[in-house]
């Protein structure tokens, strides 16, 4: 490369009389045919570096492991690609260490590889999906890094080749403007008609109320394309519903927690002392949790954690002569309203775990719900007996009036039952034990709302004995899938129960891998739907088919 100064058209002439008298007093057209010799020469010499079939091969498993891990695209260049060198240089010979230095792993390349494998993995599951025919979405509309909407959404479906019900991610879409239930609807529609995917084929919708408007939400939009579909609320934002009241008092002693543990974790100097008083006192912690409002299953850790560090908070404190604050923990009335709070939350939270995996579904999901709240029938029970020997914390702290604790924990109780028939008033599974195990005595009974021919199947399937033998080998679902060629109606009504999704837990999940790939630093990454599909999908894409697709590119 030469700078403007040094191509002036009178220093180029004294270097060429200078330095080249040879050609000084050639024509141009000498020049011209030089040139056109040099880029041949060139050109030749760079077609002899071709990358190989195995080399590109390589490339695209590399590129696969970066976007399972979560890793910006650099990282095959600037490292993996350095370390397979010293691996191969250190154990093998230099020739081998030249056949791995023609793998590439560009960023660029890398990049190109993902939206490949993405592609491929995309036009895999859109033929496994025509081939179920039938399926459920489940959807939410997450904001990353640069406050950029998103809508993920996740598909369940039959899988033919496996004859099991599988969950695959399925897309996710930035919103231009608003995120209004249409517009929720109109990006759905759009991926659905840009792959020939009908709206009939849908069984079940699970999302988040924001975007489960009856009249000009989602629902409305989905209702006119198949007025059959079932749209339900997800049961764990159900749940963040149903515990966001709390009393008054408990309310109070909430938010004194929070100043507490803001005053110890705000400042790192104060952070320093904690942690030096934790060690001084044997402390199994040495620090306190954070509260977010936005992650309210985090109450019951915060809550938790600063009940099991109530001494070392109360020696800080009094150390830093925060008199009023110091008090709280002397007042036994107030520990006892933390160590309940904390007990109440840990068992939601012990709730939303049952509710969150990949095979929960709406039977599944309201047997977790049914059996908290008779747990919740039970515990005002014993409460009214005088006992709390269901809440562990408070049972063991030491209580002067009794009395008090037992009639605050009622009225909360109470609160959380009226909440609870509030959100999930539609819980009703009686009406399916037939689906839970047709060969029970009484399963007839819930086949009644049924039409005549599928109950006349029906009775023919729970008299098979080798199918009643069948049934305690295999999970539910398999096996509902397992008889549809001999009894098609009944199994269609089962996996349309089975199918629909109870939570968005799997969303959720998808989220925090957007946050994990759209971070500080690479957050004007662009190209997310192709990240997230690699690193979350269960289907495998077939390398060596997009390797055959692809003609070999020279690396610069």
């Amino acid at each position: 490369m030469l700078s403007n100064e040094a191509i002036v058209p009178s220093k180029l002439l004294r270097h060429l009389n200078s330095n080249h008298r040879s050609y000084a007093k050639k024509d141009k057209s000498f020049f011209l045919r030089l040139l056109d010799q040099r880029r041949k020469q060139r050109q030749s010499l760079l077609s002899s570096v071709t990358v190989s079939d195995k080399a590109i091969e390589a490339s695209y498993h590399v590129a696969r492991l970066i976007a399972r891990q979560k890793k910006p695209h650099t990282i095959g260049e600037t490292l993996v690609k350095p370390a397979c060198i010293e691996i191969v240089k250190s154990m093998l010979a230099p020739r081998e260490v030249n056949e791995v230095k023609k793998v590439p792993l560009s960023a660029d390349t890398v990049k190109k590889r993902i939206n490949d494998m993405s592609s491929d993995i995309l036009g895999i599951l859109i033929a496994k999906l025509k081939t179920a025919q039938k399926f459920a979405l489940q959807i939410d509309e997450p904001t990353d890094i640069k406050n950029r909407a998103q809508l993920i959404a996740i598909v369940r479906f039959v899988d033919e080749g496996t004859i099991t019900i599988k969950e695959h991610y399925l897309f996710c879409n930035e919103f231009p403007e608003q995120t209004t239930g249409e517009e929720i609807f109109r990006v759905t529609d759009d991926f659905f008609k840009t792959y020939d995917i009908p709206w009939s084929n849908c069984g079940g919708v699970n999302g988040a109320a924001a975007m489960m408007g009856n009249k000009k939400g989602f629902i409305s939009c989905v209702k006119r394309q198949n007025p059959n579909i079932e749209i339900t609320h997800c049961c764990i934002h159900r749940e963040a519903l149903m515990i966001k009241n709390l009393p008054t008092e408990l309310l109070q002693t909430m938010n004194q927690c929070i100043t507490i543990i803001n005053i110890i974790k705000s400042r790192a100097l104060n952070s320093r002392i904690f942690k030096l008083i934790c060690a001084e006192m044997g402390s199994d912690y040495e620090s306190l949790l954070f509260y977010t409002e936005v992650r309210w299953l985090s109450r019951g850790k915060v809550l938790a954690r600063l009940f099991e560090l109530r001494n070392e908070a109360r020696e800080f404190l009094l150390k830093q002569n925060m008199t009023e604050l110091h008090q709280l923990f002397e007042d036994n009335h107030w520990m006892a309203k933390l160590a309940y709070m904390a007990d109440i939350f840990e068992h939601l939270n012990e709730l939303n775990k049952k509710m969150q995996g990949r095979s929960e579904n709406y039977l599944t999901c309201s047997d977790k719900l049914m059996g908290f709240k008779n747990k919740l029938e039970l515990w005002q029970k014993e409460l009214q007996k005088g006992s709390l020997e269901m809440f562990q914390r408070t049972y063991k702290s030491m209580i002067k009036n009794k009395q008090l604790i037992l009639d605050l924990t009622q009225p909360h109780l109470s609160l959380l039952q009226e909440k609870f028939n509030h959100y999930f008033f539609t819980i009703n599974t009686e009406q399916y034990n037939w689906i839970r195990n047709p060969f029970l005595t009484d399963a007839e009974n819930s086949t009644e709302a049924l039409s005549l021919q599928i109950r006349e199947e029906f009775i023919e399937l729970r008299n098979d004995g080798t199918l009643k033998l069948n049934f305690s080998e295999m999970p539910l679902a398999n096996f509902w899938i397992s008889v549809k060629k001999e009894y098609p109606q009944i199994s269609d009504k089962a996996i349309a129960i089975l199918l629909p999704f109870s939570t968005t837990y799997l969303c959720e999940q998808s989220f925090s891998t957007l946050v994990l790939i759209k971070n500080d630093k690479r957050s004007c990454l662009k190209g997310l739907d192709h990240e997230l599909r690699v690193a979350l999908s269960n289907i495998e894409p077939n390398i060596k088919r997009i390797c055959s697709s692809k003609q070999a590119q020279i690396s610069h």
